[in-house]
């Protein structure tokens, strides 16, 4: 509290007023803003950071540092601060309270202050200054840094495996290579092939698919190799079965313009079968054999659980002319809505590949075996199922049973199996037949969900052993499976495979970007395209890799 020497005394009843020695101040406040009482007024801090060769000092004294220091001023001071940079050098720029790139910095301190000064050589240059990235990437000590799907010096040219789509590079979609077993053929496209132009969506007849593979040029057993293209997009609806029979034929279902080829079957779904067949009477068979970029819709509404067994929608059927089908491939197939097989392997078939097919809303998708089982003419092996989607299947995704071996299961993504409510649901079953038992599968990098839609307890039946199969003949690795999984392949190392065989593998992380995009036929429907979305977030928002 002040203190007064001097008093003012009025005598109001007299009506003089007595000074004595003035109204005075004897401790009135100096003039010096800096020297404020601390009591009434705390001290305000200043921190001082340089980088690069030089220093700083203030004014008043107090910072006085060549790379960090602090002094407690008078709240309220106004003080200087001069940045001196060393020979050779420069201040580039202040940071903190103070900005710019002058030699000095005023400042008030009515709060605590934090600043930064940097120096750098004199006459340095950004290293990316006059560097573009043509909008498609950042300059990083001079060189550009492209985002995906972009490559070059300015970033100017799409990276492989990507296209050129308005301003920007996308994933090209419309050609996959091949992986896996039976991919080293040449398929329809051998030495001497013709083409053969789908140039009508009719059910048969001149221009339509079914002459394209069924009325073929020489010999049975040896015709000349055929190419099917498409000059027409749209439904073709099979009224009876197709079947390929012969060898050398590729069907390019890629080729066809907006809408691509859909192939639908009608009635209770016996007939319009697609299958990879046999030819008993020419001692032939539909080997080598490319099948790509097509739709297949069955007739199956998935409200129950009852089907016919011969109700096939696409597959292969080795049965009655042994060991002759080999080097079939299907690639960027979409079936959707199929009772029963749908992508089996049947009977006896060697080195087949599915790969980046999608197999949607289906009771039984997919089944490698035969019956009633242990026949040694009724083999399948080198089997490649690769980066195929799974999703809203029941079960068999897939179910590998009896007399099958060397089979790689690789990369696949399983969702939401045994939706409907029908129970007893799984996703990959290993199960022997009449003493015939599943050998030599590798299971790696496959991603099974634990989609909410799921019922309740369907979640541990991802994996399934059945009548003694084995898990000693199965060897897994880098599998994501639900939590609430216990089943194990336990082979103690990866069974080998020919160099034909295989495959690349991405991280699960890179699944949405470069797997999804390429899976199924092309021009997806609306619903096609929401469910893609919805499994590239289900992967997106999960890390529990098991």
């Amino acid at each position: 509290m002040r203190s007064y020497t001097g008093f003012c005394l009025v005598l109001l009843a007299m009506g003089v007023l007595l000074l004595g020695g003035g109204c005075s101040n004897s401790d009135t406040p100096n003039d010096n803003e800096n020297n404020i009482d601390s009591a009434d007024s705390p001290p305000a801090s200043l921190s001082v950071t340089v980088a690069g060769s030089g220093s700083v000092s203030s004014s008043p004294e107090g910072i006085e540092c060549g790379q960090q220091c602090q002094h407690d001023f008078t709240s309220g001071s106004q003080v200087t601060l001069t940045a001196t940079a060393q020979d050779g050098y420069e201040l580039e720029s202040w940071g903190g309270a103070c900005s710019g790139s002058g030699a000095t910095c005023q400042l008030d301190l009515s709060e605590d202050r934090v600043v930064t000064a940097t120096f750098a050589e004199s006459g340095s240059e950004d290293p990316c200054e006059g560097v573009s990235c043509s909008g498609h990437g950042r300059c990083e000590d001079g060189t550009c840094n492209c985002d995906g799907g972009f490559t070059g010096d300015d970033c100017s040219d799409c990276a492989d495996g990507y296209v050129p789509s308005g301003d920007e590079c996308i994933l090209d979609t419309s050609s996959v290579p091949l992986e896996g077993y039976g991919t080293n053929s040449s398929f329809g496209e051998a030495a001497g092939y013709e083409t053969c132009t789908v140039s009508n969506l009719d059910e048969s007849g001149a221009g339509s698919l079914r002459d394209c593979v069924m009325n073929r040029n020489g010999p049975a057993a040896d015709p000349t190799p055929r190419k099917v293209i498409f000059t027409v997009g749209g439904t073709i609806t099979l009224a009876s079965d197709i079947s390929l029979r012969q060898p050398y034929l590729t069907i390019d279902g890629l080729s066809a313009p907006s809408q691509g080829i859909t192939i639908a079957k009608t009635g209770d779904g016996t007939d319009g079968e697609f299958r990879v067949n046999t030819w008993p009477a020419q001692q032939t068979c539909a080997h080598d054999v490319l099948v790509q970029g097509l739709r297949f819709v069955g007739v199956w509404d998935t409200t129950s659980e009852a089907h016919s067994q011969v109700a096939t929608t696409i597959g292969i059927d080795g049965e009655d002319y042994t060991n002759c089908i080999e080097n079939v491939v299907f690639n960027r197939i979409t079936i959707t809505n199929a009772q029963d097989s749908a992508g089996d392997i049947w009977g006896s078939a060697k080195h087949i590949t599915y790969q980046y097919c999608a197999f949607i809303n289906s009771l039984h998708p997919q089944s490698h075996s035969h019956w009633p089982g242990g026949e040694t003419d009724q083999e399948r092996g080198y089997i490649s199922i690769h980066h195929n989607l799974y999703a809203y299947n029941h079960e068999r995704q897939t179910n590998i049973r009896g007399n099958t071996w060397d089979y790689n299961f690789e990369q696949n993504i399983i969702h939401a199996w045994d939706p409907f409510g029908f129970g007893g649901g799984y996703a990959t079953q290993f199960r022997c037949r009449n003493g015939a038992c599943p050998e030599r599968l590798n299971l790696i990098g496959n991603y099974y969900t634990s989609s909410s839609t799921t019922p309740t307890g369907s979640l541990s039946q991802a994996i399934v052993f059945n009548d003694d199969a084995s898990s000693d003949q199965v060897y897994m690795r880098g599998n994501r499976f639900p939590s609430e999984e216990g089943d194990r392949g336990t082979a103690a190392s990866e069974f080998a495979r020919t160099a034909e065989a295989e495959v690349t593998l991405y991280p699960h992380s890179e699944l949405p970007d470069k797997v999804l995009p390429k899976i199924g036929a092309p021009y997806r429907t609306p619903d096609e395209e929401k469910l893609f979305d919805e499994v590239a977030g289900e992967i997106s928002g999960s890390n529990r890799l098991r």
